[in-house]
């Protein structure tokens, strides 16, 4: 055989692995971007899920820090009054 057409031969193989690798890089990378596409919607319901039990809980915590600031109020105008009897 010639050089030539060895060179021919070798140049083929290595512009039809080119192309199935730039293919399979493609196919990944398309499966890549849905794969971050349903992670970015996770995240979204994620967030949207911890707001909705975070808004409970802050709610829930003013309340208990508003009686516990009442009773103190309390207790003091009892000590203040006992103080003038």
């Amino acid at each position: 055989m010639d050089i030539q057409a060895i060179l021919v031969l070798i140049l083929s193989i290595l512009t039809i692995n080119l192309v199935v690798v730039g293919v399979y890089v493609i196919l990944v990378l398309r499966e890549l971007r849905e794969t971050i596409k349903k992670a970015n919607e996770v995240m979204d319901t994620v967030t949207s899920v911890s707001s909705l039990v975070s808004n409970p809980f802050g709610t829930i915590s003013s309340f208990i820090t508003a009686l516990i600031d009442g009773y103190k109020a309390v207790k003091e105008v009892r000590t203040i009054r006992s103080l003038k009897d």
